[in-house]
């Protein structure tokens, strides 16, 4: 049974909606992540936000989420460890793994990154009318429910 005209006319809307959001959202994503980096790149970054989250973690956890290879999320947590940013802990389970977690300096520069961003935003923010700012405010819900769908992490 083919779709009534409606229902074609709605199905194209959402595919409109979708694209246009999807672009959206990853012009913006790109945009604030380049307003602060700290000095790490993109996957050290997301490492560092995940161990942040989740951690401690083993190294085949970190690479699980982040959906990298071991040999490359070892080098990244070398990189990470060797700045201080993260510490390597036994498993209290199991002394042969090793564990890693988030130092002081890590949360510290994790700190400083999403304060950076949200200061960034907030300037943006207030370039818009109230009348932007206000269909802003009330999509956000929307917006929030569709990303708590899914379970990957933002990076930092």
């Amino acid at each position: 049974m083919s779709p009534s005209p409606t229902q074609s006319k709605a199905e194209t809307a959402t595919s409109d909606v979708a694209a246009r959001l999807r672009l959206a959202v990853a012009r913006l994503q790109r945009i604030v992540r380049q307003q602060a980096m700290g000095g790490l790149n993109l996957a050290e970054g997301s490492c560092l936000a995940i161990i942040d989250r989740h951690g401690p973690l083993s190294l085949s956890d970190v690479a699980s989420r982040e959906n990298l290879s071991a040999p490359t999320i070892t080098k990244i947590v070398t990189r990470l460890e060797s700045q201080g940013l993260i510490e390597r802990l036994a498993d209290p389970a199991d002394r042969r793994v090793s564990l890693v977690a988030v130092s002081k300096n890590g949360a510290e520069l994790l700190e400083r990154l999403r304060s950076s961003r949200t200061a960034y935003l907030h300037r943006k923010l207030r370039e818009l009318s109230d009348e932007d700012l206000g269909r802003l405010l009330a999509a956000l819900p929307v917006l929030e429910a569709l990303a708590t769908e899914h379970t990957e992490d933002p990076a930092p």
